[in-house]
C-alpha cells in the first residue's frame, strides 16, 4: 500500500493509495474544510457508499493530529491509514454495510442471512457478534440514532422488518448480543427493499418502502422503547403496476436533521417537518411530511402529494441521499441511475409561497370528514391484500390535494456526472462533498469548485 505526506508550504499533496489528492484549491475557498472531523466524515460516507462482496473495507483514511494548535502553528501531524480489509467469515454477498453516526461501529448484512456487527478497537476493527436475522437474504441494515441506544434496523426476503437492541450482558460472539425486540412483515406478501431511521430532537421515526412502492411511516409508542411500533401513515410512490419477477427500484433516505432547510421554513413550511426521499423507478420523489391536528387535537404526521419530483434518469435510479446542510439557500438531493450517472438536484422553497401552514387544523377536519368521498380521485393505488392498514394511505390521499402545511418548492438538475456502473451516493455529514460508488469498487469524491460546477478530485479504493 504506497501512501506518503508531502509538506511544501501553501501547496498540500496527500498521496492514498496511488491516488493524488491536491487541496490547494479546496484549502483556499475553504480553509477549514478539511479539519479532522470532516476528513473522518469522508471515510464514513465512502464506505456507506461501498458496498463490496465478499470484504468490507473500511476508509479511515485520513487524521489530522492537530498537536500544536494553541501555539498557532496549525496541523502538524497527519496519519494515513487507507484501507482496512475485514474477514467477513462469508462466501456470499455483502448487501448492505452502515456506519454508526461515530464511524466506530458497523453493522453489515449479507446473502448468507447473517447480520455482522464489527466495533472499532484501537484502530483495528473487530467482529462483535454474527446471528441469522433473516429467513432469507438481508436487504438491508441501518443504525438507529447514537442517543438512542444500540438499535438496528434490519428488513430481509422473508418480508420481515426487524428491530434489534443490544443487551451488552450477553458474551460478544455469543449470537444473543442483539435481541430482536419488534418484528413485523409486510403486510401484502411484497419484500422490503429500503429503510431509514430519523431522530429529530431525540424523537425516533422510522421509514419503509415496499418493491411496489408503499411508503411507510412508523413510530415507537413509548419513545424510549423499541420493542411496539404503530404506523403513523402510509402512501404510494408509484402508480405503476409492478408486476413479479420485473427489477424495480425503490429506496429511501431522510435528510438527517433535526428540522428543514432555513430557507423552507422562512417560507413557511413547518419546522417539525420530516424530509424523506424516495426513489420511484426513473424518478425520486421528495415528500416533506408534516404533522396535522385531527379530531380530538391530536397531532400526526401525514403524507401529502410530493413537494417535488425529480426526473430526467433513462435507467432505473439506484440511490439517493439528500445533503444535511441546512443553512444553504437551496437543498442538495444527489441521485445514482442506471443510466451511468449521478445528478445533483436543487430543491429551492420561493419566499412568494403561498401556505396554509398558518392554520393547517381547519383543512385537515375537513379532509377528514371527506376522506370516504376524496379518496378514490387521488390516484393513489392501493395493493389488494393490505387490508384495514391502507386506510392511512388513503386518508393521506385525501389531504394531499389540499397541500396542507406545504409550501411552493423547485427542483432543478444542476449537474450531471458520468460514472459508468454507479450504484450508490452519499454525503458526508458536512454536506459539502459528495462519495459515489459503483461496478468498479472504487469511492469517487466530489465536490463543487468556484463556478458551479462539480469536479472529481479524489478516487480511492482496492487494487
Amino acid at each position: 500500500m504506497a501512501s506518503s505526506t508531502d509538506f511544501d508550504g501553501d501547496n498540500l499533496i496527500f498521496e492514498i493509495e496511488d491516488c493524488h489528492i491536491d487541496l490547494d484549491r479546496t484549502l483556499a475557498t475553504n480553509p477549514h474544510s478539511f479539519a479532522e472531523e470532516s476528513i473522518y466524515d469522508i471515510s464514513i460516507a465512502a464506505a456507506n457508499a461501498t458496498n463490496l462482496p465478499q470484504t468490507i473495507r473500511s476508509t479511515c483514511i485520513i487524521r489530522f493530529l492537530n498537536t500544536a494548535q494553541s501555539a498557532g502553528r496549525g496541523v502538524r501531524e497527519m496519519v494515513t491509514q487507507g484501507f482496512q480489509s475485514l474477514a467477513h467469515s462469508s462466501n456470499d454477498l455483502v448487501l448492505a454495510a452502515h456506519f454508526n453516526e461515530y464511524g466506530t461501529r458497523l453493522v453489515t448484512g449479507s446473502a448468507d442471512h447473517r447480520i455482522r456487527v464489527f466495533d472499532l478497537n484501537q484502530e483495528h476493527w473487530q467482529l462483535t457478534d454474527l446471528w441469522r436475522g433473516h429467513n432469507g437474504e438481508v436487504l438491508d441494515v441501518k443504525w438507529n440514532g447514537p442517543k438512542m441506544g444500540q438499535v438496528l434496523g434490519s428488513i430481509g426476503e422473508d418480508l420481515k422488518l426487524k428491530i434489534w437492541q443490544e443487551d451488552p450482558t450477553e458474551a460478544h460472539h455469543s449470537g444473543r448480543r442483539f435481541k430482536c425486540v419488534f418484528s413485523q412483515s409486510s403486510g401484502h406478501s411484497v419484500v422490503y427493499t429500503s429503510l431509514d431511521f430519523v431522530n429529530p430532537n431525540k424523537d425516533t421515526y422510522l421509514a419503509i418502502v415496499t418493491r411496489d412502492g408503499l411508503l411507510s411511516l412508523l413510530e415507537p409508542v413509548n419513545p424510549e422503547k423499541f420493542d411496539d411500533w404503530r404506523e403513523v401513515d402510509q402512501i404510494l410512490v408509484c402508480d405503476e403496476h409492478i408486476a413479479r419477477g420485473v427489477e424495480s427500484s425503490f429506496k429511501l433516505c431522510f435528510q438527517q436533521t433535526n428540522h428543514p432547510n432555513s430557507m423552507a421554513i422562512a417560507a413557511g413550511l413547518d419546522k417539525s417537518a420530516l424530509s424523506i426521499a424516495v426513489t420511484a423507478l426513473t424518478e425520486v420523489r421528495v415528500y416533506r411530511v408534516v404533522k396535522m391536528t385531527g379530531p380530538g387535537g391530536q397531532e400526526l404526521y401525514k403524507f401529502q402529494d410530493p413537494a417535488a419530483v425529480l426526473g430526467g434518469a433513462e435507467g432505473l435510479v439506484r440511490g439517493v441521499a439528500w445533503s444535511a446542510e441546512v443553512w444553504r439557500p437551496q437543498d442538495w438531493i444527489a441521485t445514482a441511475a442506471a443510466d451511468g450517472y449521478i445528478r445533483i438536484y436543487e430543491i429551492s422553497t420561493p419566499k412568494d409561497n403561498a401556505s396554509q401552514a398558518s392554520n393547517p387544523s381547519l383543512p385537515l377536519r375537513k379532509a377528514l370528514s371527506n376522506a370516504g368521498e376524496g379518496a378514490s380521485k387521488t390516484g393513489v393505488r392501493a395493493p389488494s391484500g393490505i387490508g384495514a392498514g391502507l386506510a392511512g394511505a388513503s386518508l393521506a390521499a385525501s389531504f394531499s390535494s389540499l397541500g396542507v402545511g406545504q409550501v411552493r418548492h423547485e427542483a432543478k438538475c444542476v449537474e450531471q456526472i458520468k460514472h459508468e456502473g454507479v450504484w450508490e451516493v452519499q454525503w458526508i455529514r458536512n454536506g459539502h462533498i459528495l462519495v459515489s460508488s459503483g461496478d468498479s469498487g472504487q469511492a469517487r469524491m466530489w465536490r463543487q469548485v468556484h463556478n458551479g460546477k462539480w469536479h472529481e478530485f479524489a478516487d480511492f479504493g482496492p487494487e
